[in-house]
């Protein structure tokens, strides 16, 4: 192919290409693993980590967290290392699966907080 003849067409066939390749390549497969991914759209959100491709991540038995207090601290790094002040907190209930587009954070949970977010009841708005 002679790069001087190139069409439109021919630059979109490539440029659809090269997407693609570099969405293969910035994936990660999903462990289980509880995570806390903030993202620009949709918040904060729990889960288990079930895979990413690019920005996008999937979560199993996902829960939104719209409002959280830290048990020390108060970012969502104090959340997924020390967990969540139960009473506290205001979370959705869990649901089987979630994709969270334009995430900008992935936080990886200790065990033992992962357990204090799940323990908080989903849908108490009381």
């Amino acid at each position: 192919m002679n790069i001087e003849n190139l069409t439109y067409g021919d630059v979109r066939k490539i440029s659809a290409l090269v997407g693609q390749q570099t969405q293969i390549e910035d994936a990660e497969v999903g462990d289980g693993r509880p995570v806390i991914v903030r993202s620009r759209d949709a918040g904060v959100l729990f889960g288990h980590f079930a895979g990413r491709v690019g920005s996008t991540v999937k979560l199993r038995n996902a829960r939104q967290m719209w409002h959280w207090k830290a048990a020390q601290g108060g970012t969502l790094i104090d959340c997924a290392k020390h967990g969540v002040e139960i009473e506290a907190c205001k979370f959705s209930v869990a649901t089987a699966t979630a994709q969270v587009f334009n995430a900008c954070t992935l936080i990886d949970c200790h065990m033992a907080a992962a357990g204090t977010i799940e323990a908080v009841k989903g849908g108490d708005w009381s």
